[in-house]
């Protein structure tokens, strides 16, 4: 079973998407703002949970993609009582937040239902 190295990239993709980004145009934002090591591969990687986020990094991040750094976490690890059971339920989800995202956004969960009645259909 693949081991999720952190528990952001599926709130960067998310992000990401909603701005209408590519992989390749956020690393290129990141490049810009001095985070050197920056690329769409490291980007897909990051999305994928494939590898480990520096704190500085994560600073890179949240600055390009205008948010605060707590909207990079999964919310349900802020409400949680026992923080380290959150974060080890949050990388062993495949989907980090995405799932309860669909429950609070409404916009998000009708595209997915479309999504999924045109894959159906298919």
């Amino acid at each position: 079973m693949k081991r999720n190295l952190n528990i952001i990239g599926p709130q960067i993709r998310r992000l990401r998407n909603a701005m209408g980004w590519s992989q390749n145009y956020l690393a290129i934002k990141l490049q810009l703002l001095g985070m050197e090591t920056a690329t769409r591969k490291k980007v897909a990687k990051i999305e994928s949970r494939e590898v480990w986020v520096s704190d500085d990094d994560l600073l890179f991040i949240s600055r390009v993609l205008r948010v605060d750094l707590s909207q990079l976490f999964p919310p349900k690890i802020f409400g949680a009582r026992h923080l380290y059971d959150a974060i080890c339920e949050a990388k062993e989800s495949r989907f980090g937040c995405l799932i309860p995202a669909l429950f609070f956004c409404p916009e998000l969960g009708a595209r997915v239902l479309d999504f999924a009645s045109i894959v159906s259909v298919v």
